[in-house]
């Protein structure tokens, strides 16, 4: 098994735990997604890399588009926490399989707007992936990849921010990669602001919420805890600012 499947089938039953704790900071998340891709009742929506569909459900919530917006996901646990409804259609992909056609469409498309929001960094060739995926869009489609910039404000222990960097990609990097798909592309920085208990953020680390807490085993990961509780010892209420590159792509007019 993958990897990254491995990760989120292990975190999938708790992932929407970790968030729910403050609906303001998802529902305040989905009503920016939704302003910068200007979506309407009418467009083809596709949340690919979806996870349990904390988010997308928020998106039809907000738009209540005339067609059910596909959420794909690659990790079936995490696609059976999303709820039963005719808004919402779950389709068992990775993004890879949209691009290069080896998984179709369920309507046949074209779409009207992609969300890619925190998977960018777990595709292996982005570049070709998401030219298949731009490939995917209508005349007036949009794409929007929400990602983490290279160095964020959690209050993780200092392997895992230094293990961050190292792998996470460059948000002006990516917005070249869709204006080399042909796209008009911009880059913009929207900051949520998050508070939780630190006792609370503790199990978050526990149940590995991020997906570079993989990257340690059981011994460090403890020893990073422990080093996090010390750091924090006086801290009962971590609040710190989640900052975020909004990458938006679209298709030039004709």
């Amino acid at each position: 098994m993958d990897r990254t499947v491995e990760h989120y089938e292990r975190i999938a039953a708790t992932y929407n735990e970790h968030w729910t704790y403050n609906p303001d900071y998802v529902r305040g998340f989905s009503h920016a997604i939704t302003d910068a891709l200007r979506l309407t009742a009418s467009d083809a929506i596709a949340d690919i890399g979806c996870g349990t569909g904390l988010y997308t459900r928020r998106l039809y919530e907000d738009v209540r588009p005339t067609r059910p917006i596909l959420c794909v996901d690659p990790v079936r646990a995490m696609l059976d926490q999303i709820p039963a409804s005719p808004g919402l259609q779950p389709l068992l992909a990775e993004a890879e399989d949209l691009a290069s056609g080896r998984v179709a469409l369920p309507d046949g498309g074209p779409l009207d707007a992609i969300l890619l929001k925190e998977s960018i960094h777990h595709m292996p060739d982005r570049r070709a992936t998401f030219d298949g995926l731009a490939g995917l869009l209508s005349g007036h489609g949009r794409v929007l990849i929400v990602m983490l910039p290279k160095s964020i404000q959690h209050p993780l222990f200092a392997e895992a921010h230094e293990r961050f960097e190292q792998l996470q990609p460059d948000p002006t990097e990516i917005a070249d990669m869709v204006a080399a798909a042909g796209l008009r592309s911009s880059v913009s920085y929207r900051t949520f602001h998050a508070a939780v208990e630190r006792e609370r953020y503790v199990h978050m680390l526990e149940s590995r919420y991020m997906s570079v807490l993989g990257e340690f085993s059981e011994d460090e990961l403890r020893a990073g805890i422990d080093q996090f509780r010390h750091s924090y010892r006086d801290t009962p209420l971590l609040r710190f600012d989640d900052h975020f590159a909004f990458v938006k792509g679209w298709v030039p007019a004709r």
